[in-house]
């Protein structure tokens, strides 16, 4: 056909129009990606692929895999480079899921999200976790 665009994942009338061969081609699902993500210009990310919360792609990095939260990838294809955080950091960072917040409780937690010294982070994002327990 002209297409192969998958109309029918749209549903309803789309998929109801969609001839059957169109679903017989190759879908690995959509492309996921967390929150607070960096993505280098000119990045390609392959379909079906989750980027975890917090991670960082290079420039011109071709994705084909999941990336783990809070990891740098780069390359074609992207390979691990590190992990930006230990994973005391980054479970607490998750946990704390600061993307959902209020704007008004965003603002008072910036300085904590800002700073460069990852220990004093590490201490007040713990402190942050235990009063809302």
């Amino acid at each position: 056909s002209v297409s192969t665009y998958p109309f029918q994942v749209f549903g309803g009338a789309w998929a109801d129009q969609a001839p059957p061969h169109l679903g017989q081609l190759p879908r690995k699902g959509d492309i996921m990606v967390g929150n607070d993500v960096w993505i280098g210009r000119e990045s390609v990310i392959l379909p079906g692929v989750h980027i975890g919360d917090g991670a960082i792609i290079a420039a011109s990095a071709v994705v084909t895999k999941d990336v783990p939260p809070y990891t740098v990838v780069g390359g074609n294809p992207a390979e691990f480079i590190r992990r930006r955080f230990n994973d005391r950091l980054t479970a607490m960072l998750l946990e704390l899921k600061w993307w959902d917040f209020k704007p008004d409780d965003l603002i008072k937690v910036l300085p904590v999200l800002t700073d460069p010294d990852l220990e004093k982070v590490e201490r007040e994002v713990e402190a942050l976790l235990k009063s809302r327990r």
